[in-house]
């Protein structure tokens, strides 16, 4: 997936070039004596235009691919189905396969310095803008989701007493551990619906925290 850089050096440029016809007015000597006033506001209006026209096609392009990306994320935590009598393997499989996760997460968010603190939450929660637009496919959005979901799981094992019960979606394949949740005293939390939703903004990080109290 190509990058989608921001917006920003186009509407700077365009403001460079809007400039660029009053400066000269004022100094002509200094900016450009050999040509024409009417010559340099022409061309800095046409390519102010442009440069606006760039930004605004690029900020459009950002915008779409964020949509997109957030209906992945959704797909992602909704197409979930934990297999009601799961293979002992399977559900094996699914408890290795976040542990793994876990150990991984200082390369996988080392961004945030992860330390599966409390503090460590809010970073996360400013980094989930730049998960979202690293997502340019399903399986972007179920690593994303996946990655998301194991830090906020964990944070609440660690530091709520909550207890990982490992569940199985065998028709995830290697995803399968995206059906498991946490349990404490009675009560089930889905650590990947709530990453989905914190990734797609129907949550905040402040219902996280009551919730896992």
């Amino acid at each position: 997936m190509n990058k989608l850089h921001s917006p920003l050096p186009f509407f700077l440029l365009a403001a460079l070039f809007g400039l660029a016809p009053v400066l000269n007015n004022q100094y002509t000597a200094q900016f450009f004596p050999a040509l024409s006033p009417w010559l340099v506001e022409a061309l800095s209006a046409a390519l102010g235009v442009a440069a606006a026209f760039g930004g605004f096609s690029r900020g459009r392009e950002i915008l779409k691919r964020r949509t997109w990306a957030r209906e992945l994320v959704r797909q992602a935590a909704g197409e979930r189905r934990a297999a009601k009598s799961p293979a002992a393997n399977d559900v094996a499989n699914a408890g290795r396969l976040i542990a793994r996760l876990v150990r991984n997460t200082d390369e996988d968010l080392m961004e945030i310095r992860p330390d599966f603190s409390e503090k460590s939450l809010q970073r996360l929660s400013r980094y989930l803008p730049v998960l979202l637009n690293e997502i340019g496919s399903e399986e972007d959005a179920r690593i994303r989701v996946g990655v998301v979901g194991i830090y906020l799981g964990e944070t609440a094992c660690r530091n709520q007493q909550w207890q990982w019960f490992f569940m199985a979606d065998p028709a995830l394949r290697q995803f399968s551990y995206l059906a498991s949740v946490l349990r404490r005293s009675g009560k089930e939390l889905d650590p990947f619906a709530w990453a989905a939703d914190l990734m797609t903004g129907p949550r905040k990080l402040a219902d996280w925290r009551e919730a896992v109290k």
